[in-house]
């Protein structure tokens, strides 16, 4: 029973993780709207990045390698859920990949570009959110729902391994404990992107 309840609220922290790296990453766009003429490209192509490695971590989450199995496995029930979800995540994927295509063109071809480009990347944002409100309001209930106790023990050992697993390489390495998200400059000189950390354990 312990082992199933740390699967719950493992999930749900998860979760939480994700609402806050996108409102980090929205953040980053919306603080930068009124300077969107003069924002470096190279700056501006380094948050594309984290925006990719954003979407790459979502694809690692639990819900999405234990969870969706194992809903997969005990009904068809979710079916079409599911199949909406994949939908939501192949959407995010064309909008990254032509959010990649105009970071390489739009400063060849002004102001327009790039303001379609940062629109382009709000609907990114956007798409992800529901996907993330779907899991929570739609996917998790039902997973808790027709989900048997047994195999939610199984999750919830996996999910203690790779705590352990995680914990044992983070000392091993002498983790450095990274500067709040919320004290790094936003698109100045000094802004450096690659210091986010967009893991979700």
């Amino acid at each position: 029973m312990l082992t199933t309840t740390y699967a719950l609220i493992s999930l749900s922290v998860e979760q939480k993780r994700a609402h806050k790296l996108l409102s980090t990453v929205q953040q980053l766009f919306q603080n930068s709207s009124a300077d969107r003429q003069r924002t470096n490209p190279a700056i501006l192509e380094s948050v594309v990045s984290q925006l990719a490695r954003l979407d790459a971590s979502c694809h690692r989450r639990k819900v999405e390698i234990y969870v969706i199995p194992a809903i997969q496995k005990a009904t068809k029930e979710a079916d079409s859920l599911l199949a909406e979800l994949e939908s939501l995540s192949a959407t995010g994927l064309r909008i990254l990949e032509s959010v990649r295509k105009w970071v390489r063109q739009a400063f060849d071809q002004g102001v327009t570009e790039v303001k379609e480009l940062y629109s382009s990347i709000e609907l990114y944002c956007n798409n992800l959110l529901q996907r993330l409100v779907k899991e929570e309001q739609e996917l998790l209930p039902l997973a808790e729902r027709v989900i048997s106790s047994e195999e939610w023990f199984a999750i919830g050992a996996q999910f203690l391994s790779l705590y352990a697993e995680n914990k044992t390489h983070q000392q091993s390495e002498g983790t450095v404990r990274q500067r709040p998200l919320a004290s790094i400059p936003v698109f100045s000189s000094f802004y450096q992107p690659e210091k986010l950390d967009l893991r979700f354990s």
